[in-house]
């Protein structure tokens, strides 16, 4: 999920050559956008992981197991969800022969502080979210499903920026001092709740003790950016820069941030 760099940056003051002097507001970005990538490497590689124990897990079943009769079972599974929402626990109930119920919620949290181009940034990527989902089985009692329901905000990235030097920033072709602009914030967020879509394998149909999911779908919605500025009072010149800075990189995310993509594993318990 590219991001446009701001255009906002700071120039060197004259005849200081051991002063910082340049520096770009899109280091915040950078850093924030850093941590999301980090972020999804750790959440493909979990859910990898996940697959492969769930796959193992799974794979001893035993003639007796595959022999248990329906009668008797609460058809109800506890999964132990890793996901590109993170990490999480969800309870599964088959209502019918065809249609079942999953209400879940997963959490993961990363952040990073480092300094770059005379800026010191903070930057944390938060995955959170709760699901209510419908489950449909074409075949009766099967594992193919398809899904419809709903998720909260799945991911929050956000970061500040604050500069060591003095200088002058550019925002929106306008110009002001660090001690103007202050300390900077950023934040890119999904909106707070959104349809869920998505197809999977998985039941939690008595078949035997353990199972594994699999599940790919999106959260329809595109995140909504903010910038802001300790120094920007209400109605001031600098918050119309900081609103139509705001305005363009979020035109430029939307691009591609149409929908927010949902693959997850899971090793669940059946009784």
């Amino acid at each position: 999920m590219p991001l446009a760099p701001l255009d906002t940056e700071a120039a060197e003051p004259h005849g200081d050559p051991h002063r910082c002097g340049r520096w770009r507001v899109g280091a915040l970005w950078e850093g924030v956008m850093r941590v999301a990538r980090q972020c999804r490497q750790v959440a493909v590689a979990s859910v990898l992981v996940g697959a492969l124990a769930a796959g193992l897990a799974a794979a001893p079943r035993s003639l007796a197991a595959q022999q248990i009769s329906q009668g008797g079972h609460a058809d109800v599974a506890v999964i132990l969800r890793s996901s590109t929402t993170g990490f999480g626990l969800e309870l599964a109930k088959l209502v019918t022969d065809h249609f079942g119920i999953r209400v879940g919620g997963n959490y993961f949290k990363f952040s990073t502080s480092a300094t770059k181009s005379s800026v010191d940034y903070d930057a944390s990527l938060k995955m959170h979210g709760i699901s209510g989902l419908i489950d449909f089985f074409p075949s009766a009692r099967g594992s193919f499903h398809l899904t419809g329901g709903v998720i909260t905000n799945p991911i929050t990235v956000s970061g500040t920026g604050k500069p060591n030097a003095s200088g002058t920033f550019t925002l929106n072709g306008h110009t002001y001092t660090t001690a103007q602009v202050g300390i900077l914030t950023g934040e890119a967020k999904y909106p707070d709740a959104g349809p869920y879509l998505g197809l999977g394998f998985g039941t939690p149909a008595r078949k035997g003790p353990f199972a594994f999911f699999f599940d790919l779908g999106a959260m329809i919605g595109q995140p909504t950016v903010t910038l802001g500025a300790s120094g920007a009072a209400a109605g001031s010149q600098l918050a119309a820069d900081l609103q139509a800075q705001a305005d363009t990189t979020q035109h430029d995310i939307r691009k591609y941030a149409k929908v927010y993509p949902v693959l997850s594993t899971g090793l669940a318990f059946r009784f």
